[in-house]
């Protein structure tokens, strides 16, 4: 059998990322949870989780560092 998966470049890419992987990075934000485990917990790299925080306008990080 000929066991062909996608290439890693678009494993991440953000239309391909399954709908249920978006929900769950945006209940375990809500949660409290941070974007570096979020990514560990979920196998994305963190800057997906961030952008994927952004389109949803719910991405704090920003303002954090502008504050610190």
């Amino acid at each position: 059998m000929n066991n062909m998966s996608k290439p890693a470049s678009l494993k991440y890419d953000r239309p391909f990322l399954q709908e249920e992987k978006k929900n769950t990075v945006l209940n375990l934000n809500e949660s409290g949870i941070g974007e570096e485990f979020i990514a560990l917990q979920l196998d994305l790299e963190i800057p997906i989780v961030i952008s994927i925080l952004k389109e949803h306008n719910i991405y704090k990080g920003d303002i954090q560092e502008k504050t610190n």
